[in-house]
């Protein structure tokens, strides 16, 4: 009787055996799916490279110097104050630039860089898109003459003796930036139907006028008066291509 007894009853053992093997909730498993899960987006910004983190680095430098050498002039920009304006630290101010003059070349190189691109792509929009080439030329030119980048290149120009190497050293690329953007503007004429002594002449005179303003907004700054005197400068022009455009050309406009 004993014997049956013990037979009869569960062993304990096996039932605390057979209870830790009761079925769980898969949570591990959910996870490892949601893992492998391809159309998940992912929850984080991908990091930059060095190389981005160096070149924005690089960037807040030149455009705060850009900022300050319009404010101070070039005889009074300060590297420290560069580096403060940017946010970054005197090292890495060194790093990138470890001189005022490898600074300050650095950012002419950039503003032309900058200033060609933009005007490329507005020379080209006129010429493709039937546009007004010469709102083009103006809204160009203002955008140069009237904004911080003219002014940098003028400082330097104007520098005394102390910076001829700087000088020597950017007033090749400038002038040829500036030539470039002025071959293109003149193509872009020319290709409207302007013959090309004409297109010239009307060039020249509009790059002059809105050079002319710029300069006197050192002494005069009244940039509603410009804009009315260059929507003048509009009118006369396109008056004087008119009057100047051969007879059989003038009935096909």
């Amino acid at each position: 009787m004993k014997t049956a007894s013990m037979s009869n009853s569960e062993d304990p053992k096996l039932t605390s055996r057979r209870g830790s093997q009761a079925p769980r909730a898969p949570v591990t498993r959910q996870k490892l799916r949601s893992r492998r899960d391809s159309t998940a987006e992912p929850k984080y910004a991908p990091r930059r490279t060095q190389a981005e983190r160096s070149e924005t680095t690089r960037k807040q430098l030149m455009e705060a110097a850009v900022k300050l050498i319009r404010r101070n002039g070039l005889g009074g920009l300060r590297t420290i104050e560069v580096a403060d304006l940017a946010g970054v630290s005197r090292g890495a101010l060194m790093h990138h630039f470890p001189s005022k003059h490898e600074l300050v070349v650095a950012v002419l190189a950039y503003v032309n860089e900058v200033t060609f691109t933009q005007s490329m792509r507005r020379a080209q929009s006129a010429r493709h898109d039937g546009g007004d080439p010469i709102d083009g030329i103006i809204k160009d030119a203002q955008d140069f003459f009237f904004g911080d980048y003219f002014f940098i290149e003028l400082a330097v120009a104007m520098s005394d003796d102390s910076t001829r190497q700087l000088r020597r050293e950017t007033h090749q690329f400038a002038r040829q930036t500036r030539f470039s953007i002025e071959a293109t503007w003149l193509d872009t004429l020319i290709s409207s139907g302007i013959p090309e002594q004409l297109a010239k002449d009307v060039l020249a005179l509009t790059l002059s006028v809105v050079r002319g303003f710029s300069v006197r907004m050192l002494i005069e700054k009244d940039p509603d008066r410009f804009s009315r005197l260059l929507g003048v400068w509009r009118t006369i022009v396109r008056q004087y291509i008119e009057d100047a455009m051969p007879k059989q050309s003038r009935k096909r406009t």
